[in-house]
């Protein structure tokens, strides 16, 4: 049996490889919900509203020969012509035309239909939610694992499919892993864990029929990025970013009333009439940012390859965006960390086999 820790996109995906390869498994997530970082939320008025990864470009092999494989279509991001840099102690505060850039990407029907898809191929008995794992034991044959108040479970493998700051502090070890992976681990940054995304959502996208520029950047916010939001029908439309995480000690009301003022000096009246407010604090989730009080840099030790070795004999496998070899921290990398994941335990299942056979 296989064991993997986390319902991401990573444990998803190598949970999706076993199911095709017929190698029993389980997959145990430590919340109520599957899909960690990417959270689609569809409002009153179905409008999905990407709260967390929404983002990807045609470099992200992993990620489009995956959703091309489960016939999940991209479309592009809408930037218009302008953007608007907002600073009003700057000189440089005003309307700007965009560079040529690559275009981006997002998934048609939101980020979690990829995660939806794959748990559907993969099968809701073989995904186990609010199951915690706070133990792992090795031994010479085989590793134990202890979950929340239930019983324990013995596993061939087990597949990591959490951040490493995750793991590190809430999974004790027996024997303790290696000094440098524990350092390492410790002090990795986790991808969005300090991001506060947030969107407004309207009735049609006025900045579109007016030519407004529906990008916006700035140093201080409250949005720091804002982007059009419309879904690839074109019937549902919002604007939606990211906030500065500063924001993060005001109460959502204030946060609301300072976008919509944002917004609103530089998009006009129109944005008055919005129809709802929405946000995600990911430093809030315990699955995401531990220890609270730790600031890193960005993808700081993102891909370090001391995540990509097998440990306890091979028994033992890091997976999570922040393990990738490329594009670490984003949906990509989640691919490639669950694809590698599924490899090293399929080789070490041919291996053992082989051995029997001479």
């Amino acid at each position: 049996m296989i064991i993997i820790v986390g319902a991401g996109l990573s444990g998803l995906v190598a949970g999706y490889r076993l199911k095709q390869a017929k190698i029993p498994f389980k997959i145990l997530e430590a919340k109520e919900s599957i899909g960690g970082r990417i959270f689609t939320k569809i409002t009153e008025n179905e409008t999905p509203i990407e709260m967390g990864a929404t983002w990807f470009g045609r470099q992200h092999q992993n990620l489009n020969s995956l959703l091309n494989e489960l016939h999940l279509k991209p479309f592009r991001q809408y930037h218009g012509e302008y953007y608007f840099y907002d600073d009003q102690n700057s000189s440089y505060h005003g309307k700007y035309k965009l560079p040529q850039q690559e275009p981006s990407y997002r998934i048609a029907g939101g980020s979690f239909s990829l995660i939806n898809t794959l748990a559907e191929r993969i099968g809701e008995d073989n995904i186990l939610t609010s199951h915690k794992v706070e133990e792992i034991k090795a031994y010479e044959d085989r590793l134990i694992l202890k979950r929340n108040d239930l019983d324990s479970i013995q596993a061939d493998q087990i597949i990591i499919s959490v951040p490493p700051k995750i793991w590190v502090n809430q999974i004790q070890f027996e024997p303790e892993l290696p000094k440098e992976l524990i350092e390492t681990a410790k002090n990795t940054q986790t991808w969005m864990e300090d991001s506060i995304k947030a969107a407004v959502e309207f009735s049609e996208p006025f900045w579109k029929e007016n030519q407004l520029p529906s990008t916006i950047m700035s140093n201080y916010g409250p949005f720091v990025e804002c982007y059009d939001h419309t879904n690839q029908q074109e019937n549902k439309f919002a604007l939606c970013g990211f906030l500065n995480p500063a924001f993060k000690e005001m109460n959502k009301e204030e946060r609301e009333q300072l976008v919509i003022q944002q917004l609103s000096n530089i998009l006009g009246e129109k944005v008055l009439e919005a129809k709802s407010y929405h946000e995600c604090i990911w430093s809030e989730d315990d699955q995401v940012k531990w220890p609270k009080d730790i600031f890193m840099q960005p993808h700081q030790n993102n891909g370090h390859p001391i995540f990509r070795k097998p440990f306890f004999k091979n028994r033992l496998i890091i997976s999570s965006s922040e393990s990738a070899s490329l594009f670490p921290g984003y949906m990509d990398g989640a691919v490639e960390a669950g694809e590698n994941a599924f490899k090293h335990v399929f080789e070490k299942i041919q291996s053992e086999q082989n051995q029997q056979l001479n």
